[in-house]
């Protein structure tokens, strides 16, 4: 799986759907791994009340369930969204069960037990079909920012900051052609209020210790802008100047 394919994958939200419960703990724990939110539910009602409540992103659902199976619950949810990507577990080829689904617009079939290169397979080719291309900026190489989720991707690691570093990182990005003085930084961030001389080579220097990269370079009696390559940006027709654009491959 590359990395911009985990990128777009932990900005989604999945609902996981399998009666026996120890198949839904085993691969609900790896979905975590990969996806923002994971709901489950141990059958076809269960699912397509949560679906109702929480909107998910993709749908992956095994076939043979009390209540309602998957098939009847895909025709349930086709019937009011025929854009989510539903992806359907079995425990066997079935033939029948392939005919029944052929006008449901299902993404994927998967057999059990799962590899879990199948699934993270099936899942990108999926989400790929309806993503859109989130807001990300890349510093450099390895270090990228999430606009969307707020959060710094360094390879498979996922690092959230506070919020005043938040408000820094964004405001640096708005003026990244710009070096600001400490004393703008301190009218946005903390509105004229009072702080130590100190707070904002604090806070440089915490954002600074979270992602193990300089990001935030100081230029002395001046003050902060952002260290990253011009060759990184790229005009964004929302009326400001962003970072480059991640998509699937």
């Amino acid at each position: 799986m590359n990395s911009n394919s985990l990128l777009v994958l932990k900005s989604k939200r999945i609902l996981f759907v399998e009666d026996d419960a120890i198949t839904r703990t085993q691969i609900s724990n790896t979905l975590k791994m990969l996806f923002k939110e994971v709901y489950c539910a141990k059958d076809g009602e269960e699912a397509f009340n949560l679906y109702e409540d929480e909107r998910p992103d993709i749908i992956l659902t095994d076939i043979w369930m009390p209540k309602k199976d998957g098939i009847k619950l895909a025709r349930q949810i086709r019937q009011m969204d025929y854009h989510i990507p539903i992806i359907i577990l079995s425990s066997f080829d079935d033939k029948n069960l392939l005919l029944n689904a052929v006008n449901l617009a299902i993404d994927g079939y998967l057999l059990k037990p799962i590899e879990f290169t199948a699934l993270i397979k099936a899942l990108s080719k999926a989400i790929k079909r309806t993503h859109t291309t989130p807001n990300v900026v890349m510093f450099n190489n390895s270090l990228v920012f999430n606009c969307d989720t707020k959060e710094f991707y360094n390879g498979s690691q996922i690092t959230t900051l506070g919020s005043k570093e938040l408000e820094l990182i964004e405001l640096l990005l708005e003026n990244y052609h710009k070096t600001l003085s400490k004393e703008v930084i301190e009218s946005k961030l903390w509105n004229y209020e009072i702080q130590c001389n100190s707070a904002v080579k604090n806070l440089v220097l915490r954002i600074r210790k979270k992602l193990g990269y300089n990001i935030i370079s100081s230029i002395r009696g001046i003050g902060y802008r952002l260290n990253i390559d011009d060759g990184f940006i790229k005009k964004y027709t929302g009326g400001r100047d962003i970072p480059l654009q991640l998509s699937l491959e």
